[in-house]
């Protein structure tokens, strides 16, 4: 009797040591599945807001563009009629007028237009850098959160 009772304490030793086993794998299992949910959702998140950046990129540098050829087109416009102008000037001295008008005019449009894209472009990269920032701090945090 005493050996069938060592072999009950020893089979339910066994059983219950198997059923821990199993316990803990599943567990682990669930936890990894839950990780690399995370890790997909993560993964998801962090594509789109590459997306989401470059296409603010995009739109900067179009917004960008425009200026630039608004600019040419005045300009380009503004140095014909000043050639026009300089072609009828009567004497030397109304031509260096002209020219002194338009120098100082063309100067002025440049800086305004340079300054105007400086602009664009500032907003246009604070734009674009958002997303990304805000992945960036997102993953800083989950990190700090799994460290505690």
């Amino acid at each position: 009797m005493a050996t069938k009772a060592k072999t009950n304490e020893t089979a339910e030793a066994v059983e219950e040591a198997f059923t821990a086993s199993t316990d803990a794998m599943k567990e682990g299992f669930d936890k990894a599945l839950v990780g690399y949910d995370e890790i997909a959702a993560a993964s998801k998140e962090n594509t789109d807001a590459l997306v989401e950046a470059m296409t603010l990129s995009q739109k900067g540098l179009e917004a960008i563009n425009t200026e630039a050829l608004t600019y040419s087109k005045q300009a380009l416009e503004e140095g014909v009629a000043a050639t026009k102008a300089a072609f009828g000037a009567k004497t030397v001295q109304e031509l260096i007028e002209l020219n002194t008008t338009y120098t100082k005019s063309a100067f002025d449009a440049y800086l305004g237009a340079a300054t105007k894209i400086g602009e664009i472009w500032t907003a246009a990269a604070k734009d674009a850098s958002a997303p990304l920032n805000a992945r960036v701090n997102a993953t800083v945090e989950a990190a700090q959160t799994a460290a505690k």
